[in-house]
This record gives C-alpha cells, structure tokens and sequence, in this order.
C-alpha cells in the first residue's frame, strides 16, 4: 500500500506470516501457528496450502515492521520493534520491507557501499529466526533503472531489482527462517507487463518522484533470478493494483517454479477500491481454493467502528461499514495468513501509537488481541436483507431537509482529484431521499459512492480514472457552518482538502432576456462528451439570469432561441464553444473548438 510518514513519503507493502514447531492448532485446525526457540522449518508450497517440512499446514501470521526502505539504519528502533513483534504480539512471521538502492549503498546518506544496512537487515534475519519466526524479505522500492536516483515506490520492478535479487538472495539462499518477497505492489500496468515486463511509463508514489519511462522487468524474470542463486526459498508475488487484485493469476498468468518450493500471492486489503467487504472476501474465497494466498498488508486509519445508526434504503451503503472489523472476521473464519500494517507509529495505517508500542485503539488493539489469543476481536456481520428494509426516514434530519446544512455546492481550494486549480462538491437527494454527490473540476464530472452524513461529519467515496485504471479515494470530514474541511485518502497519499458552501439561487426566477422561457433551462444538467479517450460528463450550471459554470468555468452568457443553445466556455487559446437543441430535459449537439468538435448529449438533473 501506498504510505504517507509525518514530513515524507512512505506507504505501501506485501506480508506473510510463519510457523515451528511445538504444534498449537488455530480455530479449525487448518495450519500450525507457533513459534519455538531455534530456526523454524522450512516451508513450501503443495496445491494451495503452505507446509512446513512435516508437511504441516502453517497459518502465517504477524506484522510489518517498516522504515528500512526509507532509512538506513532502521531508525534506531528496527530491532526492538521486531523483538516486540515476536516477544509481546506473538508474531511468528515478520515482512521486512527493504531498497534495492541501500543493499548496494547509493542512497545519498550512505558512504561504505551498503555495508552497514547490510549488516542491520542480517541482525534483524538472525533475530527472527532464533526466535523461531519467519521473516518476509520484500523488495519495497526501487529506483526505475537508475542507482541513488528516483528511490521510492513505483509501477513495477527494473532491471536493477534483477541485481539485487542475484545478489540478495545468494546470501539468504535456503534459510529456513526467509521468504523472498518479489516486489511490492505493482500497479498501473498490464497483467502481461506484470508477468513478462516491458516499457511502461511510471506511476510512482510520491509528489517528488519523477515520471519516467522505463523498462520494467517481470515477476517471472525475477523468480528466475532468485532461483539462479541456487535459492529455494517460498517466494511472494503481489498482485496488480497495489496488490489487491488477483484477477490475472487466477485468470491463468501463475508462476512458474519448478526448481522452487513454490510461489505464495499476495493481497492487500484496503477500503480504497469501492467494493464491499463481502465483494473481497468472495474473491478471497475464490483464489485461495486455487492457491495459497497471504493477505500481507490490510488496515484502515478511521477505524473499524465505522457503521452508522442510518445506512437509508441502500444496502450498499452498509457494506464498507465496519471494514476492519469485518475482515478481521474473514480472516479469522477462513484461517488466513496475513501480516497487518504496520508497526511504526508514523507509517499508517498504524498499529502502534508511540515507540512504548501502545497498540492503537481503532486499529492495533484488535489485531493484538487475534495475534496474542487467536481470537476474533467479536463481529457481527450485517443482515443485508433486513438492512435493505430499513426505511429513509432514517436518514438524518438535516440530510432530509436539504437547505443549508449539506445540499447544493460546496467551492473546494484544493482538487487532488486530476484536475487544475479549484474543485467543486455538490449533494443532493435522489428521489427516495438517498443522498448523492458530485465531484466536479476542469477536467469532469464524478459520481460520488456511499455519500453519509450526520451530526456534522460527512464520508464519501470517489472514484478517479488513472490512465486505464480507475481508483478510488475516502474522504472524511466535517461540516461546521458554511465551512467543510477534511481528509483525501487515495493509495495511501492523504491531502487535506477545505471549501465553502455557495449559496444557492432562487431557480425559480425567470430571465427577462430569454423572454419568460428560460426558466427551463434554470438548473444543473449532465453532460456527455464523446472524445478520443473515452465518454467524460461534466456539469452545466445555468443560473437565473442566464449566466452559469460548465465544470468550475464560469460562463457569462447561455444563450436560448427557440430551441436553441449556446455557449462559450473560456479554455485559453482554445475556448470551447456548444451548439445544442433543447428538447425538453434533454439537449444534443455538439462542442466545437477551433481544432474539432465532437458529440455532446445533456439531461436535466433538477
């Protein structure tokens, strides 16, 4: 996952968990979870399951420990919370993430070629596996083909992860205690480019890395590395959109290893994707009958106390309550793996809250409790069918008034939503009184998911196209006033966002200049461009005295003849002219510039 530090960049993983001997069985039975003093066995891969060398089913589970892909001296903390991990949270697997750049030494605090990272992430191997823990050795960043350059996470693994791997993995080559982690999650390539590489342009994590093109090099290429070094160590390949999607590798695009101990893939749980919790446990579900799977990062910053005392008459809008709480709960009914992060009190979502390793109360308290006793933290998964007929009078009054409090726009400072300059957030009702939202900036018009508001505090979801890919980001906040201020999450990057709510005008006044008809056009309509790269909508706005805003663009003058309109919207040296007929609550035309035009169609919204 993608992962903010307070004062700089960090956020992403890939987890796993290990196992021993002395065998304490887990709810079903399903997989030895224990840890004993000396190395524990090792593992491989048979079918779906992961066994240890008596062939044993092993349930993996335990922690990341970040900050040796962003440091290189672990902070000074690194042993101690991996001590911690093992001794206090009964971890017996810990995912160590790490830089391909501070193995060699080419980050710019380095000056003795690696030597002491390489020492430190060795103590850190020998520690875990003294203590009969296994440790996940996961190749985090990288640096787009360029050594002491561009150091951080990006779309895919280079050609330097391949010198890293051949020199990495020949030093830990058949530890019992190590799993090799290939690269952390790929995203915003192609199943093909994740299996076989390729050039791609670069999607990194973080406002200071550049974007390059480069060539990246598979998960297949860097499986073949490893087991070039004579290295049979279990390895862990993550799927694509920051590991949470399997779809390719049950779709056939599995690794081959025929010389290994087999291949475990990784997924990553985060309510960042606009799919329900039950969504991503059948899909769970689904790949782990056919491979082993270990959920090595998951979490959730806000917390799993999330579930509302309204959800109106949308059942979907009770399926990410609850997120973290439900999962454990999966993870728990299903005896998964998994590694949660992270145990570092600034790379959230955080399980610790200071370096006294307080457990966080939204979230570590109840990873804590599943680790030390194997116990669900306790959760009742939602009837949807009796929450489907909880009536809309539950929603919450000042939502089913409308007026002032949350209806109409709301001019936000910021957009880190693609577009440029300011943004725009506008909240309704549709006919059976469930709220809805737009996201509207210079580039279009978003429909907003799971729109909740109450005593002040507002959440929602939006969902935002990335080249091929769409994403999607949580906001949440508060409304004070004519004032709302909060919180953006996408991929782990977090952009605090503010704005003010605009007055609304009285649509029922009539233009004198359009002579008594334009009241029709008076309102917001939807409009739908067909261009080259796809069927964007955005907003038109006409007020009462016929001016308006296509987007956040101010317009100065809609024009109506008969059945005719037009407008002008100011685009620099290319202002974008549209010629529609209006036929009731709908309009078709065109939108011209002086470069081409193309088709546009428009329905009244109110």
């Amino acid at each position: 996952m993608n992962v903010k530090l307070v004062g700089s960049i960090l956020f992403t993983a890939v987890l796993l968990a290990g196992c021993s001997t002395s065998p304490e069985k887990s709810k079903s039975n399903a997989g030895v979870q224990v840890k004993s003093a000396g190395m524990p066995l090792p593992l491989k891969v048979e079918g779906n399951q992961i066994l240890n060398s008596r062939s044993q089913p092993v349930l993996l589970r335990g922690v990341n420990t970040a900050c040796l892909e962003w440091s290189s001296d672990g902070e000074g903390h690194i042993l101690e919370t991996v001590r911690v991990a093992i001794d206090d949270w009964n971890c017996n697997v810990i995912r160590l993430p790490l830089s391909q750049d501070r193995w060699f030494g080419k980050a710019p605090e380095q000056n003795d070629q690696g030597k002491a990272y390489r020492a430190l992430v060795k103590e850190v191997v020998d520690l875990c596996s003294s203590k009969g823990c296994y440790i996940i050795l996961d190749l985090h960043w990288s640096d787009v083909n360029e050594w002491g350059q561009n150091i951080g996470q990006h779309s895919m693994s280079d050609r330097n992860s391949i010198i890293f791997w051949k020199d990495f993995a020949a030093v830990y080559a058949n530890n019992p205690a190590v799993i090799f982690d290939l690269y952390n999650e790929p995203h915003d390539v192609s199943w093909d480019i994740w299996l076989k590489g390729g050039i791609i342009n670069d999607r990194p994590n973080g406002p200071d890395l550049p974007v390059k093109e480069y060539e990246a090099v598979g998960m297949q290429e860097m499986l073949d590395a490893v087991r070039s070094t004579g290295a049979k160590n279990v390895i862990i390949a993550g799927g694509l959109a920051f590991a949470y999607d399997l779809d390719g590798v049950l779709e056939g695009r599995q690794l081959k290893d025929p010389t290994g101990s087999g291949v475990i893939y990784a997924n990553h749980a985060y309510d960042y994707f606009g799919e329900s919790i039950f969504t991503w446990i059948a899909n769970m579900k689904e790949a782990t009958a056919k491979f082993p799977v270990i959920i090595s990062e998951f979490g959730w910053s806000g917390g799993p106390n999330r579930r509302r005392e309204w959800w109106g008459n949308n059942p979907s809008a009770a399926l990410n309550d609850d997120w973290l709480l439900h999962l454990l709960q999966g993870i728990y009914d299903n005896n998964w793996s998994f590694t949660a992060w992270d145990m570092h009190p600034a790379a959230g979502p955080t399980l610790i809250a200071d370096w006294n390793y307080m457990p966080t109360q939204d979230f570590g308290v109840y990873v804590k409790k599943l680790l030390v006793t194997g116990k669900s933290p306790g959760y009742a998964v939602p009837d949807i069918s009796k929450i489907a007929e909880i009536p809309v009078s539950t929603l919450p009054e000042s939502a089913r008034m409308g007026g002032s409090v949350l209806y109409g726009d709301w001019l936000m400072k910021a957009d880190p939503c693609g577009g440029q300059g300011n943004a725009i957030l506008s909240f309704s009702a549709d006919s059976a009184g469930k709220l809805t939202g737009q996201w509207i900036n210079s580039k279009q018009l978003t429909e907003l998911g799971d729109v909740r508001f109450k005593n002040g505090a507002i959440t929602f979801t939006q969902p935002a196209q990335a080249r091929k890919e769409i994403i999607y980001g949580y906001f949440a906040g508060t409304i004070e006033g004519n004032r709302i201020s909060g919180t953006v999450t996408c991929n782990g990057n977090k952009f605090h966002i503010e704005g003010r709510h605009i007055l609304k005008t009285n649509g029922n006044a009539a233009p004198a200049e359009a002579n008594g008809v334009g009241s029709q056009l008076i309102g917001n309509w939807i409009l739908n461009s067909k261009v080259k790269w796809g069927s964007p909508k955005q907003r038109l706005k006409v007020n009462p005295d016929m001016s308006g805003l296509y987007g956040v663009t101010p317009v100065a003058k809609i024009t109506l003849e008969g059945d005719k309109v037009s407008f002008k919207v100011p685009a620099g040296k290319y202002p974008i002219v549209f010629e529609c007929k209006l036929d009731g609550l709908k309009l078709a035309g065109e939108q011209k510039t002086s470069r081409d035009s193309q088709e546009v169609t428009g329905e009244k919204m109110n």
